[in-house]
């Protein structure tokens, strides 16, 4: 099932350049998530933007993407028209969102349209949740829930906001807090959350999304490098050459991604997190993906500058190996351990932009598992693992991990997989202690091809381990 998207993004030339290199990956996984909207908004750090010609900078990459769409069809299928995507390209709310009646609220703002394409998604006859991804401000998205609010009654209200799914890159003006305060026990929100306005940069070193490329600026981890950024993470993946050499060469589209300003992509995790390859589950964030793993609790104001009403989905922490050899446990980790995975899928995809034959670029394997992704075993039992019937479309070769991933679980201690580089593994269902009567307990299949680039894909078994 594909994910429904609409994404509001503070997309300017300068400052946020890296909604534009977010807005180019995009198009490349635009076959695989159902993009119903991208909507030029404005920001903490681009307080009158969401106007005619932000909206251009979007229309300008659809544009280069039509060029390419003839390649990409003989890669995979399911890429969107181009003139579909220019129809649902728009303006939201041009004022920066302070507070509910400036900003959001405003009677006026009933008839904008990125407003009104946000209700009609939502209104839609579609069983599938909404995502609403915030690259920028939320207040266009704050003033459709307050309009639909204003104007409906409270079953109706409670219909419409149950289908949203909002995953915010920290707060860059004041609508997703009011959204948080104001309804955040109706609401699916995942955020690392911090004042919306721009002192509010200060806290983006306690975030999540930093992970994907933040390792030498501020916006990094604490308890990383002085003065901000991160260890363990291999830079080479996200710096200037990299990405010269695998994205910005690449005809069209490629040269539609500008250099870097400050980190490369600082949105893209918020649809990183939606891409079908066998590791995420959306609805569920502490599984932990390609977008980040997040747990739901009310965070502590000393990390966040902010006071929260309700419990939501936030910064978790994973123990990591990096690639110097030293362990690190922080939430930038939940999205860096899978850097080497997802640049080199973009790396792939950028490849296909550039020739019309199957035959001269990678693709991702078919990872199969022979057995249900759901197990249920007693304590002592053994856990047969099988990923049997799995193949590449390109005849490479493949190789095998078997991944025990602790924190996506309930059980705390290690466990030692059997033939963890195998076809088939399997362990020993570790015994249930203490209070509890069952474990939950991750383990994700990674496949990996030996193509130029290497492409992983993923299964994951969850394996519930009862008290006998």
């Amino acid at each position: 099932m594909k994910e429904r998207l609409i994404v509001l993004t503070d997309i300017v030339r300068g400052l946020e350049t890296d909604d534009i290199e977010s807005m180019v990956r995009l198009m490349l996984y635009s076959n695989v998530i159902d993009v119903e909207g991208l909507i030029a908004a404005t920001s903490c750090f681009c307080k009158n933007k969401g106007k005619e010609k932000n909206k251009k900078l979007i229309i300008d990459v659809i544009n280069a993407y039509e060029q390419v769409k003839v390649n990409l069809d003989k890669h995979e299928e399911g890429y969107p028209d181009s003139a579909y995507l220019r129809s649902i390209t728009t303006c939201g709310i041009s004022k920066y969102g302070k507070e509910e009646g400036n900003g959001w609220g405003e009677e006026w703002m009933n008839d904008n349209p990125g407003v009104n394409l946000i209700i009609d998604a939502a209104d839609k006859e579609d069983d599938r949740p909404l995502w609403v991804a915030l690259w920028g401000g939320a207040n266009t998205l704050a003033h459709a829930v307050w309009k639909v609010w204003k104007t409906r009654s409270e079953e109706a209200f409670n219909k419409f906001i149950s289908k949203l799914r909002i995953y915010g890159i920290s707060d860059q003006d004041n609508g997703g807090i009011w959204l948080r305060k104001q309804f955040g026990n109706k609401l699916f929100y995942i955020a690392s959350p911090s004042p919306g306005d721009w002192k509010g940069g200060k806290f983006y070193c306690h975030a999540t999304w930093p992970g994907i490329a933040a390792d030498k600026v501020a916006h990094g981890s604490e308890n990383g490098i002085d003065g901000g950024g991160f260890k363990g993470a291999d830079y080479s993946l996200v710096g200037k050459k990299w990405l010269k050499k695998h994205i910005r060469s690449h005809g069209p589209l490629g040269k539609k991604y500008p250099n870097l300003f400050v980190i490369m992509e600082g949105d893209t995790p918020t649809y990183l997190y939606l891409i079908p390859n066998g590791l995420g589950s959306p609805e569920h964030p502490n599984y932990g993906s390609w977008g980040g793993r997040y747990e739901f609790y009310k965070p502590d104001p000393e990390y966040t500058g902010t006071e929260e009403k309700y419990p939501f989905w936030t910064n978790a922490s994973d123990k990591v190996l990096g690639n110097n050899g030293e362990w690190y446990n922080s939430p930038q980790a939940t999205i860096w351990r899978w850097r080497e995975a997802f640049q080199n899928d973009f790396a792939a995809r950028m490849d296909w932009t550039i020739t019309d034959k199957y035959s001269e670029a990678n693709h991702p394997p078919i990872v199969k598992l022979n057995h249900e992704n759901e197990l249920t075993v007693t304590e002592g039992e053994y856990v047969n693992l099988s990923a049997e019937g799995t193949y590449d479309p390109d005849g490479d070769e493949l190789t095998y991990s078997w991944i025990y991933y602790r924190e996506a679980g309930t059980y705390a201690s290690n466990i030692t997989i059997d033939n963890v580089n195998g076809i088939k593994a399997g362990f020993t269902a570790p015994a249930v202690s203490g209070d509890s009567e069952e474990y939950k307990i991750h383990i994700i299949l990674e496949v990996k091809d030996n193509g130029e680039p290497v492409l992983t894909r993923y299964q994951r078994v969850i394996v519930t381990v009862l008290r006998k």
